[in-house]
């Protein structure tokens, strides 16, 4: 993308932060609208629907947080590199403001070093700090992995669980099965084969393949205090080959 380009982009974002300033507090989208925001998200997403874009971009150009969010998040995914550097732009912004989506994806792209983005530990668990700070169990989830590898910092395993925990509290079933594993094999919390057996169970309810064969293997071995059960273990199995093509999304 051309210098020019860039600059015409931050001359237009710093345009609209001086139209938004002493606006008096930030308007905030009704519960109609912000379905209307999440299809063109997904249109603008998925298929680069011009209408979609503009409509996302007028909102945004009102100074509708979340539809300045949405809009970065749908223009990051696009392989143009002047999309996607307008997609950070309002990412920034909408982050500036405090959305926990916008905060979730900017610490996710500066985590894994994305769409132009620097990788940078520690701006990413700022980030993601603030957006978990706002209830958003994916920044969560997120944290914990950032604890559990040690990115930027010290491993620390007991803060990957509390954090894990946090997410699987919302229904997340990956986070579920991590915090599974954890507790099995005494990973940052004490070792309760039984609240592993739950936690893979309530997973695999929600299709989640990694916990189903978790349990597959525990009915066939005989292990988390189940046991031995081939016929169980078998249904297990079949369960798995449905589950493999209707899993659950990652955070």
């Amino acid at each position: 993308m051309s210098r020019a380009h860039s600059r015409r982009i931050a001359l237009l974002l710093a345009a609209l932060a001086l139209a938004s300033a002493g606006c008096g507090r930030t308007p905030k989208a009704d519960p109609e609208e912000q379905a209307r925001i999440a299809e063109w998200q997904l249109m603008a997403s998925a298929a680069r629907v011009p209408r979609a874009l503009e409509a996302l971009r007028q909102r945004a150009n009102s100074g509708l947080v979340e539809a300045q969010s949405a809009l970065g998040q749908a223009l990051c995914q696009q392989s143009d590199p002047a999309l996607a550097e307008e997609g950070l732009a309002w990412l920034r912004r909408a982050a500036n403001a405090n959305d926990a989506r916008a905060l979730l994806t900017l610490g996710k792209l500066e985590l894994s070093g994305v769409s132009g983005v620097a990788r940078d530990y520690s701006a990413a668990r700022a980030h993601l700090v603030a957006s978990a700070g706002q209830h958003e169990p994916r920044a969560s989830y997120y944290l914990a992995l950032m604890a559990r590898s040690g990115d930027g910092s010290a491993e620390d395993h007991a803060a990957a669980a509390k954090y894990l925990t946090s997410a699987a509290d919302a229904g997340i079933p990956q986070a579920m099965f991590l915090l599974a594993n954890a507790y099995r094999e005494g990973d940052g919390v004490p070792r309760d084969e039984p609240r592993a057996l739950a936690l893979y169970e309530k997973a695999a309810e929600l299709d989640h393949p990694e916990s189903i064969q978790a349990l597959a293997m525990a009915y066939r071995n005989g292990e988390l205090g189940l046991t031995r059960d081939p016929a169980r273990a078998d249904s297990e199995q079949m369960e798995l080959a449905h589950a493999q093509t209707h899993a659950p999304p990652r955070p």
